[in-house]
């Protein structure tokens, strides 16, 4: 009988990765080597994160900003290409 052979991929470096993002926008695609990405979401984190000044609007919306981006490096992570 043949053996089954599971061909499944690391999941540490995408869980990784996403973490890194819920830290800071940006992290974890440093963390991919994913340069210009990397870049994007940072300054658009912290755009956000001037133009909020304390607004808890402005906060939540930067909380979800992280959220999408973890969730972005995670698919990254583990398929090879983003949500984007």
């Amino acid at each position: 009988m043949p053996e089954e052979i599971n061909i499944a991929p690391p999941i540490l470096r995408p869980v990784i990765a996403a973490g890194l993002s819920l830290v800071f926008a940006g992290l974890g695609h440093l963390f991919l080597r994913k340069y210009l990405r990397a870049a994007m979401f940072s300054l658009m984190a912290g755009f956000i994160y001037m133009i909020s000044d304390y607004w808890p609007k402005g906060m939540l919306l930067n909380l979800i900003f992280f959220i999408i981006t973890a969730f972005d490096a995670f698919s990254i992570g583990r398929r090879g290409f983003g949500i984007f």
